[in-house]
């Protein structure tokens, strides 16, 4: 009877060990997992930061163009896209002038984890700043 209390109690030990080393590896697989996409979401942000700043210095260049080939952001990974253009309004808005001189645009950086941001780009300060930005799930 004993003999059969001990064999009991080593069985639910190896099966508590199994459980225990199941648990471990979901929990291992899970931190590389989570690090992997860290690592994937850095560098998507640092990519948009960089063609934030690569579309910064064209603004200024081009400052007076009325319309920007956004084209020529050598990045790989930039797509930006204008979403409305107010600086070359024909007809001027009288309650407020400030906004016939901006510029809306969106930009969406990266493979796998997305990122997308909208910028707001002043044309008398030559000023562009992120508005919002998000990730875009697949």
């Amino acid at each position: 009877m004993i003999l059969l209390w001990v064999m009991s109690f080593l069985l639910y030990l190896a099966w508590t060990v199994a459980q225990l080393e199941a648990v471990l590896a979901l929990e291992i697989q899970s931190q590389a997992i989570q690090v992997r996409h860290q690592s994937k979401f850095e560098k998507a942000e640092a990519l948009l930061e960089q063609c934030e700043d690569q579309l910064r210095t064209l603004l200024i260049h081009e400052a007076d163009a009325a319309e920007i080939d956004f084209n020529s952001l050598d990045l790989e990974g930039c797509r930006p896209k204008l979403i409305s253009n107010f600086g070359n309004s024909a007809t001027p808005n009288l309650n407020n002038p400030q906004i016939t001189k901006v510029r809306w645009i969106e930009m969406e950086v990266g493979q796998g984890i997305r990122l997308r941001s909208v910028l707001r780009y002043q044309i008398t300060s030559q000023q562009l700043s992120r508005i919002n930005w998000q990730i875009l799930y697949e």
